[in-house]
């Protein structure tokens, strides 16, 4: 889980990652984001565990119409591998 703000990838997992690159293979034009947190989940529960460690560390501020405006877009990746289910 990411964060795009102020230009800059940030890892929501790790807020200590503060600026991510975003790497783009020249050949093939797939987009990686080396460094950033990969956990395995297996359940709901530790699935809504990350969500919500994610949006806590997500930065909000006040604005004139919003008093907990996200000022920000959340990035979620998510990778299905049934192979790994049983």
């Amino acid at each position: 889980m990411k964060q795009l703000y102020m230009e800059t990838v940030q890892d929501l997992l790790a807020p200590e990652k503060d600026n991510i690159a975003i790497v783009e293979d020249p050949k093939t034009g797939d987009v990686s984001l080396p460094g950033a947190t990969l956990v395995e989940v297996r359940d709901q529960k530790r699935f809504l565990e990350l969500l919500e460690i994610g949006e806590a560390n997500r930065f909000a501020a006040n604005t004139k119409l919003n008093t907990e405006s996200s000022r920000s877009h959340a990035i979620l990746l998510v990778e299905y591998c049934i192979e790994n289910f049983e």
